[in-house]
């Protein structure tokens, strides 16, 4: 009996901590984040400004924190 549920343990696959919506959620602050170094480079501080605190403050966070 103990050999089965030592073999049950090992044959468990380990589960994946985040879904596709942690994911979606995560690319897209990285992308707006990519996306708000452009336009600071074209000289728009502000919107620049804006769009990364949202990326890496708000889209970020809440795709590593939010439960799959």
């Amino acid at each position: 009996m103990k050999k089965e549920s030592r073999e049950s343990k090992e044959s468990k696959k380990p589960s994946f901590k985040y879904s596709k919506k942690n994911w979606i959620l995560i690319f897209s602050g990285l992308g707006l984040g990519l996306i708000s170094l452009i336009i600071m480079a074209l000289g728009d501080i502000t919107v620049s400004v804006i769009l990364f605190v949202l990326a890496f403050f708000v889209f970020i966070p809440i795709g590593l924190l939010l439960r799959p």
